[in-house]
């Protein structure tokens, strides 16, 4: 009995070491991002940054879009098969999707152009295709990383990526060229990509190894078939978040679309502990077999993350609102559909976290997001503009994280109070966590 009552204690512990680390990374790099627009942005030209957030913007898509979200299925896999297990189907299924991604970038630059790259050069249109690609490479090599729970070397590989990206921002105070962000950013994710490739290698002692039941080949087809599971919904989240940035690159000027984009950057800001949260929580659910264990680790992550979304987001705005205008005064219009976007930024936080439990039940709520997000689009933008766009965006995103909220107490038979409020036992998980 003393082996069972221990296991779950550690096995908060570790979470809460990982959130908490993975979290300070992304502060940290979050920290990086604000000191280098403090001292850049009040100089960079609104339509270079819109230039070298098109070329992000076109490659996330191709990635996303593209990738299938094996680096999902990745995170499952190795957590519970191992490395050992799964290299033979990750290195086909890796090759597959690069194909893929690059087939898919040739035929949007030479016949989409004008969509994806309004304004863009050449160079531009395929250093997208170029960043999609080295997108995708970097992110599997993270998701085994996650899945071997080596979140030291993940965060360390996302932290030195953030360095390095702040120390080029720098240099756009000698040279403001997105010729030289561009070529920096892809030239940081190679360095990125073979570092991760140390680390996935590397082990301070004996590799683990799986479960007997776990102990065989994985192979490639369910592997993908399982990444099929999560890439509907991922796809469509993915839409859904960036729908209205697409439709400011498409209709309006690159340096609407850099004002735009700040917009949004900031209102990402408050997605920290989310991410950091699910992106550790995901192995562990991953390698959970009792569903009423799922089930815990999730309402109580949801609860911690809310509460402490809800206090950034008022405390960003606030901050955006008086300090903007004095220190970035050429995007000081970033402000007010900041202010629009930031209420779905909280709500979007519950689909973060509940999609870890049980991925296929994510595609009604990113449907329905999207739903709204087209229909109050074409309401919207013809009074409001931009502004119209950032709402709609808003309201889809709320939309979304209300739908999986209901799904998921639906499915998992919770009352709905239980992912607003938290029990005794949660409260008590919580103070021992810190006291310890």
């Amino acid at each position: 009995m003393k082996d069972t009552e221990k296991k779950p204690k550690r096995l908060h512990s570790d979470i809460v070491r990982d959130s908490i680390n993975t979290f300070g990374t992304n502060v940290i790099g979050s920290l990086l991002s604000i000191i280098s627009a403090f001292f850049v942005l009040g100089v960079l030209d609104p339509a270079v940054k819109g230039q070298y957030n098109q070329v992000q913007l076109v490659g996330n898509g191709l990635f996303t879009l593209f990738g299938f979200s094996i680096n999902a299925a990745m995170i499952y896999f190795v957590s519970r098969y191992k490395i050992k297990n799964t290299k033979k189907a990750i290195a086909k299924l890796t090759v597959a999707m690069s194909a893929l991604i690059l087939a898919a970038g040739a035929v949007a630059v030479l016949f989409m152009k004008e969509i994806f790259f309004s304004g863009s050069t050449a160079f531009y249109c395929w250093a997208a295709v170029v960043y999609g690609l080295f997108s995708f490479l970097m992110n599997v090599c993270l998701a085994i990383l996650r899945g071997e729970n080596k979140f030291k070397m993940f965060n360390t590989i996302n932290l030195l990526q953030k360095v390095l990206l702040t120390a080029f921002m720098f240099s756009m105070l000698v040279w403001p060229s997105a010729m030289l962000l561009v070529t920096s950013m892809i030239g940081i994710q190679v360095l990125m990509i073979l570092f991760a490739m140390y680390g996935i290698k590397r082990w301070n002692g004996k590799e683990p190894d799986p479960a007997p039941e776990d102990d065989h080949s994985v192979q490639t087809g369910a592997m993908f078939r399982y990444s099929l599971k999560s890439h509907v919904s991922n796809v469509m989240t993915y839409i859904n978040s960036y729908l209205g940035s697409y439709i400011v690159n498409a209709v309006y000027s690159l340096s609407t679309f850099g004002i735009y984009n700040a917009a949004v950057t900031m209102m990402q800001q408050v997605w920290l502990l989310p991410d950091a949260v699910s992106q550790v929580i995901m192995s562990r659910i991953a390698a959970m077999h009792e569903k009423d264990d799922k089930v815990r680790l999730t309402l109580m992550s949801c609860k911690v993350v809310t509460y402490i979304t809800i206090v950034c987001a008022v405390l960003l705005v606030l901050v955006a609102q008086v300090f903007v205008p004095i220190v970035f005064p050429k995007y000081v219009e970033a402000i007010a559909p900041l202010r629009y976007l930031i209420i779905g930024s909280i709500f979007i936080c519950y689909a973060k976290v509940l999609a870890n439990c049980k991925p296929e039940l994510n595609i009604l709520p990113t449907i329905i997001g999207i739903i709204v997000n087209l229909s109050l689009s074409f309401v919207l933008i013809p009074p409001m503009g931009v502004n119209g766009i950032a709402l709609a965006t808003s309201a889809s995103l709320t939309a979304q994280g209300f739908t999986s909220m209901v799904i998921f107490c639906l499915f998992t038979h919770t009352p709905f109070y239980r992912l607003l409020i938290p029990n005794g036992e949660e409260i008590r998980s919580v103070k021992q966590i810190f006291k310890k």
